[in-house]
């Protein structure tokens, strides 16, 4: 199935998926900026998940994978009672979010639809994280894979969210603004989009926009940590704080930013950290100060806590990143003439020499510098 997909669906079987769309948009950004005739697309199906079509799942999978047909069939051949307390409604479209299966079904009834955008457009970029669509090219024939889904999505369960999709590029020779190239309530923001949903990051030259996206996700992660003490369990509220409450809300942010741009929100997150550990380790009293903080974030087979500096770890996670999806990113951005690091990656080399001036960045910085061999 990797191999059917991985063309363009990058959220099935794929490792770092996520993290190699972004920074494969954002290096097309970052070197085609300033094309006027190129408009980026995020795609957003309503529901998609929910309401694609089982008669097109089911035609998919005899087709592409039959070795599974005959237990597909038994999971999604008829419709299933959903019980509401004595009440029930019948469930006859989607497949189910969180089983293993979910996604590739999902993604072998959208294929064919990419496919049809293959055959039909000369992209720069086009790629797929199971439901999100991110396309760059030229507006002519970005607004041709708008009707292509528009057009042919719909027998597939696919309904395109117009109020959830985009269209951006910071700079525009003015086909872009005509009438009858796009829909007229596509959301069209200036600055940048945030990629892959509420989690996702951001594809943007602003630097503003990028660290207003992190402090906003900052603030709600300081927020969520500000509960712990309704737990009154130190242990457990460590426990979360390690697992799902701290740093790991940020980690996709961190290492889809430049260091630079997040720096605000990273020290405010350090901040709130701060402050948790001091209420689980001496209950807002006293004797907590930086010396303590450093022994909290150190790793628990040190005697520390195993907690993580946002600032500190943001000098290398971009640039980790970056260079472990370059043989995916290389794939993704096989037709946009991209192949080189560009000032952004080079900047964030620097920051991390910078920061860890004993560290040897080699391994970092060996990515081929010269165009694939036709």
């Amino acid at each position: 199935m990797a191999k059917y997909l991985n063309d363009f669906q990058f959220g099935v079987g794929v490792s770092g998926g996520a993290e190699a769309v972004l920074h494969s948009a954002n290096r097309v950004l970052s070197k085609h900026h300033a094309d006027g005739s190129l408009v980026m697309l995020t795609v957003d199906f309503s529901n998609a998940f929910n309401l694609v079509d089982r008669s097109a799942l089911l035609h998919e999978v005899t087709k592409i994978c039959p070795s599974i047909s005959l237990w597909v069939n038994f999971l999604y051949g008829q419709a299933a009672r959903l019980y509401i307390r004595d009440q029930h409604i019948w469930s006859a479209t989607g497949v189910q979010q969180g089983g293993p299966l979910g996604p590739l079904l999902f993604a072998l009834v959208l294929h064919p639809l990419l496919y049809k955008i293959r055959d039909n457009c000369k992209l720069l970029l086009h790629a797929w994280y199971p439901d999100d669509g991110t396309v760059i090219g030229d507006s002519e024939e970005v607004s041709r894979v708008l009707n292509i889904i528009r057009l042919h999505g719909p027998g597939l369960g696919l309904e395109l969210n117009i109020n959830k999709t985009e269209i951006f590029w910071p700079s525009c020779d003015g086909r872009k603004l005509r009438a009858d190239l796009f829909p007229t309530d596509i959301w069209r923001p200036f600055l940048g989009v945030k990629l892959l949903g509420g989690g996702g990051g951001a594809v943007s030259r602003d630097a503003r926009f990028i660290s207003g996206l992190a402090m906003k996700r900052a603030v709600n992660v300081v927020d969520l940590m500000g509960l712990l003490p309704q737990l009154c369990d130190p242990q457990s509220e460590l426990l979360l704080l390690r697992s799902c409450m701290g740093i790991a809300k940020l980690f996709f942010g961190l290492r889809t930013c430049q260091s630079v741009d997040i720096e605000e929100a990273a020290l405010f997150f350090d901040k709130g950290l701060c402050m948790s550990i001091e209420d689980m380790v001496v209950c807002g009293g006293p004797f907590f100060g930086d010396i303590q903080w450093r022994l909290a974030s150190l790793p628990i087979c040190f005697g520390g806590l195993g907690l993580y500096s946002a600032y500190e770890v943001s000098s290398y996670t971009f640039v980790a990143s970056r260079a472990q999806y370059w043989a995916l990113q290389d794939h993704i951005l096989r037709d946009s003439g991209v192949f080189r690091m560009e000032s952004d990656y080079l900047c964030a080399m620097t920051h991390l020499r910078d920061m860890i001036p004993g560290f040897d960045c080699n391994g970092f910085t060996n990515k081929e510098t010269a165009p694939p061999p036709p």
